[in-house]
């Protein structure tokens, strides 16, 4: 132990003459974490280094942002994780890059949970000595489309577990998003969903042909049937189209005539609870 200090204790003495991040780099191991990850980027004749830190032997990262003036880091950005794993996105945002257009510069990285399967994508904007997260997306990804560059992100309005049933039957589903799409603009992003109506129709195809190769074996995948279908009522919606969607809503769980009472009763019942948690007009059949 006492022979690691001194090593460790030799290594930051080594690195501060280095330059300041090795300095610091140093200074994260004798702590037992490892740089794992490091951006760099220029701007306004100022340099910036963003690193992930992972403990070596395993658990929670830590993201720091450094600007360097004169030889000398100073730490404008970080986060600090008990439960997540970070890591800069894949697409060309996980570097420096121009993305408003404005003068600063961004860079976007990623934070997952394990034990809840969620991930949210984090967007710093970097201008001068200010770093500020300026985003953060449920489930984000970055999509290129005819539009321009987008962040398509996915919430769960419904909760991450949404449970729906009744006496004879029940299932949990955890993918009921709903998506939304925005766009950089002046330093922030918009919601530029109603703008991009073909990746809403192309969405809803995709999900109806999944819906019906998940029907032949509804009672296996209840839980992801009913997840996509609320997901396709959800991008219905986005179009102005919510009561058609509705419509359809009620088509993907349609009884046959032949079933037995017992489940016709236990499907107009989750219909109800259906339609309350959506918040579908009266008017509406």
């Amino acid at each position: 132990m006492i022979l690691a200090l001194v090593l460790a204790a030799a290594s930051f003495a080594a690195a501060e003459a280095a330059g300041p991040f090795a300095a610091i780099d140093a200074a994260w191991l004798t702590k037992g974490y490892n740089a794992r990850e490091r951006v760099d980027g220029t701007n306004g004749g100022l340099s910036a280094s963003a690193v992930i830190y992972s403990p070596a032997e395993g658990g929670a990262d830590r993201l720091e942002v450094y600007v360097v003036a004169k030889g000398k880091a100073y730490l404008g950005f970080t986060h600090p994780s008990t439960v997540e794993r970070l890591e800069f996105d894949p697409s060309p945002a996980g570097r420096f890059a121009d993305m408003f257009h404005d003068g600063s510069l961004t860079v976007a990285y990623r934070a997952t949970r394990a034990s809840l399967g969620a991930t949210e994508l984090n967007v710093l904007r970097w201008k001068r000595f200010k770093i500020e997260r300026v985003a953060t997306f449920p489930e984000g990804r970055f999509l290129r489309l005819e539009s321009g560059p987008v962040v398509a992100a996915r919430e769960l309005p419904l909760g991450r577990y949404l449970s729906m049933g009744c006496e004879d039957f029940g299932t949990i589903s955890r993918t009921a998003f709903k998506t939304t799409l925005h766009a950089p603009r002046e330093g922030a992003f918009v919601d530029v969903s109603a703008k991009n109506p073909g990746f809403y129709t192309a969405e809803i195809a995709r999900k109806e042909k999944a819906l019906a190769r998940l029907k032949d074996e509804l009672e296996k995948n209840a839980g992801e049937y009913l997840g996509l279908a609320i997901s396709t009522y959800y991008d219905y919606s986005v179009l102005g189209r919510g009561r058609e969607g509705w419509k359809r809503l009620r088509e993907f769980f349609k009884v046959p005539a032949m079933a037995p009472a017992s489940v016709k009763t236990c499907m107009t019942s989750m219909e109800k609870d259906l339609r309350g948690k959506l918040e579908i007009p009266a008017a509406w059949p």
